[in-house]
């Protein structure tokens, strides 16, 4: 978003175009090195921000003042100056101080430079160049450490974990509470630092460290006060759970068996609030092969199954990483996982035929392996089965049309969209059109009386008027209704036939809703509507009748009153 800023605000004193929060928040990201690629562009500066993903920052200036920034992150969508322009604007002022940046300079020279300096710094003298900058920068010493050491130790781990704590410092109070305008870069920070220091370490091998890093993030994540509205702590969670994921399909048996261990020692202990707990609990349920542990969750499924004794919904479960799971669904993948035989499965769902998704499983297998006839023969017998759920009866019917539609027999085609668009609620006019091409006309004018006395089609009552020029009907139908939504709709075609009618009906919503407005912004809806009325034939005389009354018998709605002069009555 383009972002226009206030004459004379001269390079000395841009950081009065940033709330004080977002200034630090740039910074920040300056000191972390997160702007890249920074070079000159004829009108000013271009640069990428690193983030949770790269954001494109343009600045700008004229005669040495901001005149306008760019940037391509939701934040500045909304018109705000960001952290991101702020961060840029930093990394021009350290780059005009030095005056290193050349005009023109690109980002590949930059590098290429920086590879030909080093290449003339012998061994010995970059040696004590690197010594000397980890002594003077925890963070590089952290990276060196991480990277590089022969072991990573007890002492090395409690560094990587202190880099945790840092960052809930920084972005927290006193209290260690993080509220709303911090919340999501301090979970943006969580992330790249799991995606960092995680992935180093798993590069390594390192997977019991790799493990217990991930841990110790999840548990503060888990344990921290802060106001998450945007939802960043379970994007944080995903980024654990994916860590976890990566380890155990890499490291040994004896550690893929520690992390079960612990996984299961950790559920239900307050290691974090209980909703988190539901990322552990799939990751066991998952990704884990224990069978012990599938077994177990056999058992939990049978039972919330069987609990079902009357419904053709077998029930879901919740799961944090994979929302709602079909109870049924979840338990055939078990089965499979526990090396169940093809015939013990098909048993199995013999056995459930009750419930719906089972069902619905039998016909995706047959339309996919072109059993027309056995599709045919489910889906007739669960329009049966399921006659209770209008739902369901509605998608079976909308299958048997897409079958009948590719055969011969024309008749079974038009049976069922009889069916569907009589029997099944309307939320669109597909049908009833594939309906109108296989009738003749005679019977059209039967079928669309029909259509529209069913009290289930309102949802297409009013396209489907427009649609066939049925406009006196619909103009009929809106005289009875209380709200105007309809009307605003249609009111462009209508006005053209019909703009008395129309007019009157505005005037007997005016009336009727000035009865029950109660505050200024009703008041400036209905004088929207009044200023309406005075485009309608005689409607400037109208539309003073109606604010002559209001004025009258309203006079000690100040508000209103107030509206009606800003309106110019």
């Amino acid at each position: 978003m383009y972002l226009l800023t206030p004459e004379g605000n001269f390079m000395s004193n841009w950081k009065d175009l940033f709330q004080e929060h977002i200034l630090a928040r740039g910074e920040a990201y300056y000191f972390e090195g997160a702007v890249l690629e920074l070079h000159k562009t004829e009108h000013g500066y271009h640069a990428v921000v690193e983030g949770t993903e790269d954001y494109e920052v343009d600045i700008e200036m004229e005669g040495g003042r901001v005149c306008e920034m760019y940037c391509s992150c939701p934040y500045a969508e909304n018109g705000n100056n960001c952290k991101h322009m702020a961060a840029v604007l930093f990394e021009i002022e350290e780059q005009n101080e030095e005056d290193i940046l050349a005009e023109g300079t690109c980002p590949d020279d930059q590098e290429k430079e920086v590879e030909e300096i080093i290449e003339r710094i012998s061994e010995e003298e970059l040696r004590s160049f690197v010594k000397g900058i980890a002594a003077q920068d925890s963070e590089i010493r952290n990276i060196l450490m991480t990277r590089y050491a022969v072991k990573i130790d007890e002492k090395q781990m409690e560094r990587l974990k202190q880099g945790v704590d840092q960052l809930v410092w920084e972005y927290g109070d006193r209290s260690g509470y993080i509220d709303y305008r911090n919340a999501l870069d301090f979970c943006w920070a969580l992330e790249n630092y799991l995606e960092d220091k995680v992935d180093t370490l798993i590069e390594r091998k390192c997977y019991g460290q790799a493990f217990a890093l991930t841990n110790y993030v999840f548990q503060t994540i888990g344990n921290i006060d802060i106001d998450d509205s945007d939802g960043g702590i379970s994007q944080v969670a995903n980024v654990c759970y994916d860590k976890w994921k990566k380890i155990l399909e890499n490291c040994s048996e004896e550690e893929k068996n520690e992390m079960f261990s612990w996984f299961m020692s950790h559920l239900s202990c307050d290691y974090v609030v209980d909703y988190m707990e539901d990322y552990m609990e799939d990751f066991l349920t998952h990704e884990f092969q224990n069978r012990e542990m599938l077994e177990k969750m056999l058992k939990d499924l049978d039972e919330r199954i069987e609990m079902q004794t009357s419904s053709t919904d077998c029930g879901s479960t919740w799961s944090a990483r994979y929302g709602y799971e079909n109870n049924i669904i979840k338990r055939l993948e078990l089965m499979e996982r526990l090396g169940f035989s093809a015939e013990e499965i098909r048993e199995y769902r013999r056995q459930h035929w009750r419930f719906s998704v089972v069902r619905e499983l039998e016909i995706q297998e047959n339309l996919n392996n072109g059993n027309l006839d056995e599709a045919i023969r489910i889906l007739q017998e669960s329009k049966i089965l399921d006659k209770e759920y209008p739902g369901l009866i509605a998608r079976y019917s909308e299958q048997l049309i897409s079958i009948y539609e590719t055969q011969p027999d024309k008749e079974v085609y038009k049976k069922e969209l009889l069916y569907y668009v009589f029997e099944c609620p309307q939320n669109n006019l597909v049908h009833i059109y594939k309906l109108k091409k296989v009738c003749t006309d005679k019977e059209w004018d039967g079928y669309r009386e029909k259509i529209l006395k069913s009290p289930k089609n309102y949802n297409i009552l009013y396209p489907f008027m427009e649609k066939e020029g049925m406009y006196e009907p619909m103009l009929e139908c809106l005289k009875k209704e209380t709200f105007i939504y309809n009307l605003d709709r249609y009111e462009k075609v209508l006005k053209e036939k019909f703009p008395e009618q129309v007019r009157d009906i505005y005037i007997s919503y005016l009336r009727h809703e000035a009865e029950r407005a109660s505050n200024r912004n009703r008041y400036r809806e209905l004088m929207k509507y009044l200023k309406k009325i005075r485009r309608y034939p005689r409607g400037k005389e109208k539309a003073s009748e109606i604010a002559k009354n209001w004025r009258a018998v309203y006079y000690r709605r100040t508000a209103m009153m107030d509206e009606m002069q800003k309106a110019g009555f």
